[in-house]
């Protein structure tokens, strides 16, 4: 476990904020989901196992409501939202080799799935959103692959 409190402190300093977010698509999913004062007045706590699952199903609702706005902000086709509970990130790899329609993917558990998820970071296709103990993938066409380090918690 202490281990995982000193990986924590290293993704800290070098994680940014939104303004380290570069495109619009981008900044906007992270300002409307993370950086506002409703996230902010709820004080997640991700340690406390209790609050993980409420933390993942809070994430996923703003996804949700994000995709619902951008597809008219940004005239955008909507965006399929799927949260993976219980599946480690290597089965959902194999999986989304199948599927290639547009999707934002909330990965739970990502802190013990560090192995896979630097796997996925350097043969990706895909934007990565990484929050340390979540990750957001997004798949859109349009947009280069990168991946951004953020401090939510």
């Amino acid at each position: 476990m202490i281990q995982h409190y000193f990986r924590f402190l290293f993704f800290k300093l070098k994680a940014t904020n939104q303004h380290g977010v570069h495109s619009p698509f981008l900044y906007a999913l992270v300002c409307f989901c993370f950086y506002n004062t409703s996230w902010n007045r709820k004080r997640f706590k991700p340690w406390k196992s209790k609050m993980h699952n409420l933390i993942a199903i809070e994430i996923s609702k703003q996804l949700q409501l994000f995709v619902k706005q951008a597809s008219t902000d940004f005239q955008i086709d909507h965006l399929k939202v799927i949260h993976r509970r219980n599946k480690s990130l290597a089965q959902w790899i194999e999986e989304q080799k199948i599927e290639d329609e547009p999707h934002i993917t909330l990965i739970d558990n990502l802190h013990l799935q560090r192995r896979s998820w630097n796997g996925l970071k350097i043969k990706s296709q895909y934007i990565l959103l990484d929050l340390f103990f979540y990750g957001i993938v997004i798949h859109r066409p349009q947009q280069t692959a990168e991946t951004f380090f953020l401090k939510v918690f």
